[in-house]
């Protein structure tokens, strides 16, 4: 299958390439540490083949890496973008998420296809509309 951009009718880069690994940013008490992914030389289509050999728990931004041209570019949202597709809960579940997914522009649009009710989150888009913004007051706690 030849995943296409669209865009563009012509065939979507892979996330990663042979030469390119993901680096995990972790925020522990006031340190950052970058952790590896053993990726390297393997080449992954689409952020979600890669989630099903990674989690990203403990991540707070996720950094694709090429090893020949020593440039780095950050793919947390296109990440949290795959994992919340298949994230079938409410806002109300933020604790089941992985860092880079909470702070994630991706979460926000998600947030935004609820509507709060008395009885709790129904959805009022399908998940792949875009929304805009955050639950305000209103939609969180009710009127």
């Amino acid at each position: 299958m030849t995943v296409t951009s669209t865009r563009e009718n012509r065939p979507a880069a892979p996330l990663t390439q042979s030469r390119e690994i993901i680096l995990a940013v972790t925020t522990l008490g006031r340190g950052h540490f970058i952790e590896e992914s053993d990726c390297f030389g393997t080449t992954f289509s689409t952020a979600a083949e890669w989630l099903k050999v990674h989690d990203g728990e403990h991540a707070t931004r996720l950094i694709r890496f090429d090893l020949d041209a020593l440039h780095g570019e950050d793919i947390s949202e296109t990440i949290a973008d795959a994992w919340l597709d298949d994230f079938d809960r409410t806002p109300d579940d933020q604790h089941l998420l992985p860092a880079f997914v909470r702070t994630s522009q991706a979460w926000e649009r998600w947030c935004a296809d609820f509507e709060a009710t008395p009885g709790g989150h129904r959805q009022t888009l399908s998940f792949c509309q875009t929304g805009h913004g955050t639950l305000n007051q209103r939609q969180q706690f009710g009127a």
